[in-house]
């Protein structure tokens, strides 16, 4: 009897043990929330657009207005070291997709048609109520093209920086589904980290130059080594050092994985709604592609590039999927291009 009694207390620590951690975790969640709600506030304005209230920040003047829409799980920030010089061209508008850095957590499913209707409501409330360059970058290329589709008349221009290669997702192969839901999962599982601390903890450490804990960590958590975090982390570092802290905070927060989820689950149809459409030819299209994209990329992305009647691909040398921190350059190049372009065309009009 004395053998239960021994396990029954034995048990009974671990359990305490663990709800100590737990609620260790949630309150070291809380207040990271809230401090960095002091430190990082929005630096732009908000608008409401059908219930979802949206983050967006503009620069500069000048007509057509210049639209910058981030990658599956990137924002505003994502277009520092563009967006400034973009801005002595035209009026330039970054905006963060709903879940995503300053925005409110996601009310609807991140799907292609959905985020193309919250665009163009965000526009109308930002006063950006003329034709715009759309710049799309990786999935923000899809929506991008998208839009271009389903609001002809707004779009006067469009350039697509590395775009997600609709190819890879159809016709959907077993190892691409699997690899769709995996990734679903782990984002899952990265929300409820989150929410208890862990993914704040770990990345502070790798933030800090630490490796070895925040390894397992993650692989604890989700059976693999942090060779996505460490890659995401290097692209963070490409941007300007005073905005670490901030991008961090937001991938502390558990509605960024949630959305972040729920784009990679919708996926498949946000690239079978633009398969349905037709891009219209009469509007001017460049592609940039990345001097790592695969074969089959490069070849969709000069297709891409074909639809239009003034259409325009590109290979930017020594650049990898984030050609905008990469080559930030060639973006700003491709894009006062364009303008200069649609400018000239206006005078001969």
């Amino acid at each position: 009897m004395e053998w239960l009694v021994t396990a029954l207390m034995f048990t009974g620590s671990i359990f305490a043990a663990l709800a100590l951690l737990l609620c260790a975790g949630l309150a070291y969640q809380t207040w990271g929330e809230r401090q960095d709600a002091r430190r990082f506030p929005p630096p732009g304005k908000f608008v409401s657009v059908d219930g979802q209230r949206l983050h967006y920040q503009e620069a500069g003047s000048g007509e057509p207005v210049v639209v910058l829409e981030a990658g599956v799980s990137a924002s505003s920030v994502s277009w520092a070291r563009v967006m400034p010089l973009l801005a002595q061209h035209a009026r330039v508008i970054a905006y963060d997709r709903g879940g995503l850095a300053w925005s409110a957590p996601a009310g609807r499913a991140r799907i292609a048609s959905r985020l193309v209707e919250e665009l163009h409501g965000l526009l109308e409330g930002c006063g950006a109520r003329g034709r715009v360059v759309l710049v799309g970058h990786s999935y923000g290329g899809l929506l991008a093209l998208l839009f271009a589709c389903r609001y002809r008349g707004r779009v006067a221009g469009v350039v697509l920086v590395d775009p997600v290669p609709r190819v890879d997702w159809m016709p959907l192969q077993p190892a691409q589904a699997w690899r769709l839901n995996h990734g679903v999962r782990l984002a899952l599982r990265g929300a409820l980290l989150a929410k208890l601390g862990v993914v704040r903890f770990a990345l502070a450490l790798m933030m800090g130059g630490a490796r070895r804990f925040p390894k397992a960590i993650a692989k604890a958590s989700s059976g693999r080594a942090t060779s996505a975090i460490e890659r995401l982390i290097g692209e963070v570092r490409k941007l300007p050092a005073e905005l670490w802290p901030s991008v961090r905070a937001h991938w502390c927060l558990p509605k960024t994985f949630l959305s972040m989820a729920s784009h990679f689950e919708n996926l498949p149809d946000s690239v079978e709604e633009y398969a349905r459409e037709t891009f219209p030819p009469q509007v001017p299209l460049t592609v940039l592609s990345a001097e790592s994209s695969h074969a089959e990329a490069i070849d969709e992305h000069i297709a891409d590039s074909q639809q239009s009647l003034v259409g325009t691909h590109r290979v930017v040398p020594d650049s990898g999927h984030w050609i905008h921190l990469d080559q930030p350059e060639a973006v700003v190049n491709a894009v006062t291009e364009m303008l200069e372009f649609l400018r000239s065309l206006e005078k001969t009009a």
